[in-house]
């Protein structure tokens, strides 16, 4: 695997952590751990956040490097979202979602289920639902 890709371990181990931080900040809350595959259709449906300034600056440069690592080596890291009533938020991972997206392809997901209707600080960062930001490749938009 390319240097600077994140394998599924260290995923994993982020997973963890945002699972801890998120009980911290909401103690009263309850959140369950999920794994699964989402359709190119359900990553259309998630709600992008934005990734923060150094993901921008660098955001190109390393979706061409997923984009190959996917071809050469299979390379699949799940991402990580937050769901909670049918809203589906990505936490970590935006790139790869963004690669697969524009590839049409499924992609693995960790998921932290929360069964609440309050509103999460991430909320406040969503730029828009992935359909309505990235193109699948050969589609009109």
């Amino acid at each position: 695997m390319p240097i600077g890709l994140i394998d599924e371990k260290k995923e994993r181990e982020l997973f963890e952590k945002l699972i801890a931080y998120y009980q911290k900040l909401y103690p009263e809350e309850i959140f369950d751990r999920e794994e699964k595959i989402l359709t190119n259709d359900e990553i259309g449906e998630l709600y992008y956040t934005y990734p923060g300034e150094e993901q921008k600056a660098t955001f190109d440069e390393y979706a061409r490097e997923i984009n190959e690592a996917i071809t050469r080596y299979n390379y699949s890291t799940p991402i990580i979202i937050l769901e909670k009533e049918e809203k589906r938020i990505v936490l970590d991972g935006h790139r790869r979602l963004k690669v697969a997206y524009s590839r049409g392809m499924p992609w693995k997901a960790f998921v932290i289920k929360a069964h609440t209707k309050k509103e999460f600080g991430i909320e406040k960062l969503i730029e828009g639902k992935v359909k309505d930001l990235f193109s699948p490749i050969g589609s009109k938009k």
